[in-house]
C-alpha cells in the first residue's frame, strides 16, 4: 500500500472558509459582470441577477462569469498543488469542482450557469455542465493522488462540503427572505 498523506482536522476546517469564500468569489463574478454590463444587480450568498430584463448574450455573460472564476480557482489550486504539495490549495480544488457538481444537479429543476450557457449556444442543457464536472474533477483527482490523499480523507471532505453548502444555501435563504 502506498503512503498515504494525513490532514489534519484543520483541513476540514479551512474546507469549510474556503466554501463560503468559493461562494463569494462565484456570485461576486456574476455581479461584477452584470455591473461592468452597466446592469443593475442584486448579489446574494447563493445568488446574483440583474434586477431588470437582459439581453441574451448579457444574460449569457453574466452567467458565465462564476463558472469561468470558479474554474479559475480550480486552475490555480492545482498548480499551487502541485508546486507546494499545499492540501490548503487542494481544499479550493475540491470545493470548486464539488460546487459545480452540486450546482449541475440542481438543474435537473432549475437549469444552472453552465446549462443556461449550453442552450445559449445550442449544445442541449447538459454538455457545459457535464464538462464542467469532468474538467474540474479530473483535476481534484490529479491533486488528490499527487497528494497522495486517501478515500476517507475524500469522502470526509465530501461531507464536510455537503454541510457547507447545506449552511450557505440556508443562510442564504434567511438573509434573502422578504
Amino acid at each position: 500500500m502506498r503512503n498515504v498523506t494525513r490532514v489534519s482536522p484543520g483541513f476540514y476546517l479551512l474546507l469549510f472558509v474556503v466554501a463560503f469564500v468559493t461562494f463569494v468569489l462565484h456570485e461576486g463574478a456574476h455581479w461584477l459582470a452584470g455591473t461592468t454590463l452597466g446592469h443593475d444587480m442584486v448579489v446574494s450568498l447563493n445568488g446574483s441577477h440583474a434586477t431588470t430584463p437582459t439581453s441574451a448574450l448579457d444574460g449569457m455573460l453574466i452567467s458565465a462569469a462564476g463558472p469561468v472564476v470558479t474554474l479559475i480557482q480550480g486552475l490555480l489550486a492545482l498548480v499551487l498543488v502541485r508546486m507546494f504539495n499545499s492540501t490548503a490549495a487542494y481544499a479550493f480544488l475540491f470545493f470548486a469542482a464539488f460546487m459545480r457538481l452540486m450546482a449541475a444537479g440542481v438543474s435537473l429543476f432549475n437549469p444552472n450557469d453552465e446549462a443556461r450557457i449550453s442552450l445559449y449556444f445550442g449544445l442541449g442543457q447538459w454538455t457545459l455542465p457535464l464538462l464542467m464536472v469532468a474538467v474540474l474533477g479530473i483535476m481534484t483527482v490529479i491533486g488528490s493522488r499527487h497528494l497522495r490523499l486517501s478515500w476517507q480523507t475524500n469522502a470526509l471532505a465530501w461531507l464536510t462540503a455537503s454541510v457547507a453548502v447545506s449552511a450557505i444555501v440556508g443562510l442564504d435563504m434567511l438573509l434573502t427572505r422578504g
